[in-house]
């Protein structure tokens, strides 16, 4: 398999992760049980397969207690993408100190770059966009499609507002990759 390809794969597992991962309670991470904890040779064959870098290595080590670092690393987000991703992930238990947050983020802002991301249409978006996108909990993007599903379509994003089980404020804070059309 040439490296585009497995670029390709891993970017779909990424995202796939990353939507799973976003959804993840706290809770669950702890049920999970402790991170795991590698030896230097076991870094080094997971950090040959990503870009070099020079927090490479820190990244795979950071990343990896928890998933193949391959799976988030193949996710393209813009800086601040990859900010609110390692905090939802702090969240979950992942552990580094403040500096060694920073370098793993200039590590992916910098080999991971994202553009913008296309908003999504929340008339026909699935859950896990509206769980990675919309930042809704799965609770709240099933409380969506329940509603869309039996009263329509929304025609502006203020039609959320009467949406019980949505916060509106989540959805106002991401108003720029939002739309309904």
């Amino acid at each position: 398999m040439g490296k585009s390809a497995r670029i390709l794969m891993g970017l779909a597992a990424a995202a796939y992760a990353a939507a799973v991962v976003s959804a993840s309670a706290p809770s669950q991470a702890q049920a999970q049980g402790p991170l795991r904890t590698f030896t230097p040779e076991e870094i080094a064959a997971l950090a040959a397969t990503m870009p070099p870098g020079e927090a490479r290595e820190l990244t795979v080590r950071v990343c990896a207690g928890c998933h193949e670092p391959q799976r988030a690393a193949s996710v393209r987000l813009t800086r601040e993408g990859w900010e609110e991703t390692v905090a939802k992930m702090q969240g979950l238990g992942a552990r580094a100190t403040d500096e060694e947050w920073k370098k793993v983020i200039d590590y992916l802002a910098t080999n991971f770059k994202g553009e913008a991301p296309k908003p999504i249409n929340l008339n026909s978006a699935s859950s896990v966009e509206l769980e990675s996108v919309a930042g809704l909990l799965r609770k709240e993007a099933a409380a969506w499609i329940a509603y869309r599903n039996k009263n329509g379509p929304c025609t502006k994003l203020d039609d959320l507002k009467k949406v019980v089980g949505v916060p509106f404020k989540k959805i106002d804070d991401r108003r720029d990759r939002l739309v309904c059309f």
